[in-house]
Order: C-alpha cells, then structure tokens, then sequence
C-alpha cells in the first residue's frame, strides 16, 4: 500500500518483488504455447499490438489505470481547501493585475505559495505513479523473459529475450506532465480536450500572470548582478 502522509494518499500497489516476479514468471510460461508465433515475429523484428497483448500484460495495464487514477482522485480530495483558496486568491490576483491595473505583491506572493504547495503535492502524486508504473513494467518483463525462454527452448535462435523488446510497456499518459490543470476542473483528466486555451479561466490567468511575474523578477536580479558596480544602486 502507498501510504504518503503528507498528503494522506493511500492506494493499492502490486510490489515488483520476489513473490510477484514468480507469479510473472510462472504466467509467462503458462502462456508460451500460445505465444510461440509472436515470439518467432518478435525475433524478426515485430511487434504484436495492443488488441494482441496477453490477458495478464493486458491485466496489469488496467491495475495501473486503476490505480494511477485513484491516485490522482485522492490527492485532489486531500487538497480540496487548498483549491478553495486558490480559486478564491485567484479572482483577486487577475482583478488587480488585469482589472485594475494595480499590482499587489502581496496577494500574488500569497497565491504562489499556495500554488506552489499545490506542485508539490502534484509532483509527488506524479512520481508515485510513476514508480507504480515501473513496477508494472519490471512484471511485464519477467514475464515475457520466461515466456521467451520457454517458448524457444531448444531453438538455436532461442536465448534471452533481445534487449528492448517489451511488448505492453507502460507509460503515463500526457496528463501527468501538465501538473498546475489538477487546478483547472477537469483539464488534469483530459489536457487535450477541445477549448482549451479559449476564455482562460480566472486560475489560469492567475498562473500566467505569477509565472510571468517570477520570470521578469528573475530577468531583473540577473541584470542588476551583471551591471557594474559603479552603477548599482
């Protein structure tokens, strides 16, 4: 079980351990007959699809989702009054900065606190489904090793499976590499969903408008450190 304390996330895992690589294992090789002749493409140099995948790489596929999901759903409920008060913070920072013309240093700083406790807490919630995911990955490859050397046992071309050939691996999708839209309703979910970029939310622009902030702030420090000292004041 991940039992991140922090931010109170827990979901349930399959460890890439001793007892789960025998249980890959032992499935890879019960598979093998029916394998033999993707084993014999995969030797030539092909690649089953998808809809081909073995029911138990095809099983660990739907743990992951399943799990990554619940992952990200907890990790949102967990951090529920934090949106509240970056939703709200928010409406201030693009009323001053865009209404009204007025920057307030203070309620952006506020604001990107928040925010950036709320990276924090995407972050580690990414990297927790990413260790699931490669945990996944480590099974699919104890399984498809023993079903290789079961199924060419005794073919001269047989041996270990060849390196990089891991039909079914896992890997997140987009959603994870765009952590600030778990504060964008539903965009976390779906990043690519049309309409997107139109009528930007309230959250959004507050995020335009601390990072364009902290990206000019940093421009400036740079040029006072470059100037002559002479010139300094």
């Amino acid at each position: 079980m991940i039992n991140k304390g922090r931010i109170n996330v827990r979901v349930q895992r399959r460890r890439a351990g001793r007892l789960s690589s025998l249980r890959a294992r032992f499935h890879g090789r019960r598979d093998a007959d029916g394998l033999r002749e993707m084993l014999a493409d995969a030797y030539a140099g092909g690649a089953p699809s998808d809809e081909d995948l073995p029911p138990y790489v095809l099983g660990l596929h739907a743990q992951v989702r399943h799990s990554t999901a619940r992952l990200r759903s907890r990790t949102l409920a967990a951090h529920r009054a934090l949106h509240i008060r970056i939703q709200s913070e928010s409406v201030r920072v693009v009323n001053q900065y865009t209404e009204r013309g007025e920057p307030t240093p203070a309620a952006l700083a506020r604001f990107g606190e928040w925010v950036a406790e709320w990276r924090s807490a995407a972050s580690v919630c990414r990297q927790q489904a990413q260790q699931l995911t490669d945990e996944a990955n480590q099974l699919i490859a104890c399984y498809w090793d023993a079903a290789w050397v079961r199924a060419r046992r005794g073919d001269r071309a047989g041996g270990r499976r060849p390196t990089g050939w891991l039909p079914g691996k896992i890997t997140l999708d987009g959603t994870w590499a765009h952590l600030d839209d778990g504060l964008l309703s539903d965009r976390w979910y779906a990043p690519d969903a049309p309409g997107r970029d139109t009528d930007p939310s309230a959250v959004a622009q507050a995020l335009h408008i601390l990072d364009h902030q902290s990206a000019r702030g940093r421009s400036d420090r740079t040029r006072q450190d470059d100037a002559p000292k002479g010139s300094r004041r």
